[in-house]
């Protein structure tokens, strides 16, 4: 579960890590009562679950009274991985003459979880060749670990004793809520001024959140997310335009990567399940036609518990409701196959035995 900046921000403060006055808005008439809490300068930040929301045009700086409305408009109409401008933050602007980077994160590789903390904030880490780095385990960070962490960034001994604090509040949160990444950045610095966090970013492994009943308040389901969860599909919205789909977890995984490989980008995973019915083939169908991100599907089944037929007359009761509106790139092999293939070819639905040849028509449309 990824938290939204205001959400992050809200768990900041119970922590103890400092961070701008702001405020959360829902429509335009809250603007001036914002205006009036926040102060002019102030920044106005697109309230997303998605990362680089500055290169999108996300956020926008607020100098003048006279350029909120329009700030406001402009954010609200922007539609980015698919997903609308709902809320915005309006946060004071911080004036500052630094900004670090630092975070936890879960690190697989290790069997424990890392630290990262650089002198450059505001960029890509991925991008930052001089870098703080500690691996930890179930014991966690010493007080040394973080005074070597604050001492990297080159502070005077108050300050560096201040971040030592926000390293560790940051760290009590990371382990409070079992969080799969917690991360500031950029964390604002000013010499007699101190720190901010301008930036907050919380991701909760999915797993734990039965643990934490205080944050099921963050939890929000839309549309899509009900219907999928109604019909017991495993659907995770992603960022590309392809939808990929099939029965089986481990069928669906490894058809993303087989997409990928072609240069395309997946826009979600959506695993029918064993046994699907032509109705939950139908209700997938509909239940992708929501989705304005997507324009093509690649349906990859293997027939076995789910019958091919099944999947077959989904598609076709799909085309007959006009509901299948978009290309599609079907592949079917298993239980049923030839009846299915026959079905399709009659209402003029082409359909592929191999996956490579499927993977080769929808490498085709999008060249086309």
């Amino acid at each position: 579960m990824r938290l939204l900046e205001y959400q992050a921000k809200g768990l900041f403060v119970e922590y103890g890590i400092p961070v701008p006055e702001g405020t959360l808005i829902n429509g335009r008439e809250q603007l001036e009562a914002a205006c009036e809490k926040v102060g002019i300068p102030l920044v106005l930040k697109a309230q997303l679950p998605v990362g680089g929301r500055g290169k999108a045009g996300a956020v926008a700086k607020v100098m003048t009274k006279e350029e909120l409305v329009p700030a406001y408009e402009r954010l609200t109409t922007l539609v980015i991985s698919g997903l609308p401008v709902r809320e915005v933050l309006a946060e004071q602007f911080y004036p500052h003459e630094k900004e670090f980077y630092c975070s936890f994160f879960q690190n697989r590789s290790k069997r424990g979880f890392s630290l990262i903390v650089t002198k450059e904030g505001g960029v890509d880490v991925e991008e930052v060749r001089d870098k703080f780095v500690a691996d930890f385990g179930l014991e966690g960070p010493t007080f040394e670990d973080y005074a070597k962490a604050a001492g990297s960034l080159g502070l005077e001994a108050n300050d560096a004793a201040a971040a030592v604090e926000i390293l560790r509040s940051l760290y009590r949160l990371y382990e409070g809520v079992e969080g799969d990444l917690v991360e500031i950045n950029p964390l604002a610095y000013t010499p007699g001024k101190g720190f901010a966090a301008l930036d907050a970013k919380v991701i909760v492994d999915d797993n734990a959140i039965f643990r934490h009943p205080e944050l099921q308040r963050f939890i929000s389901r839309n549309s899509t997310e009900e219907d999928a969860e109604k019909y017991g599909f495993n659907f995770v919205p992603l960022e590309g335009d392809v939808a990929v789909v099939g029965n089986g977890a481990g069928l669906v995984l490894a058809t993303l990567d087989m997409v990928s490989s072609k240069g395309l980008k997946p826009g979600c995973f959506l695993d029918l399940g064993g046994g699907a019915s032509s109705e939950r083939v139908l209700a997938a169908l509909k239940l992708l036609g929501n989705q304005p991100n997507l324009r093509a599907y690649f349906i990859n089944v293997f027939g076995g518990i789910t019958n091919c037929v099944s999947v077959a007359q989904g598609i076709i009761d799909a085309r007959k409701k006009g509901i299948l509106a978009k290309p599609l790139v079907l592949r079917l092999s298993g239980a049923g196959e030839d009846e299915a293939r026959e079905m399709l070819n009659r209402e003029g639905v082409p359909s592929f035995i191999s996956e490579q040849e499927a993977l080769d028509a929808i490498g085709g449309w999008r060249r086309a």
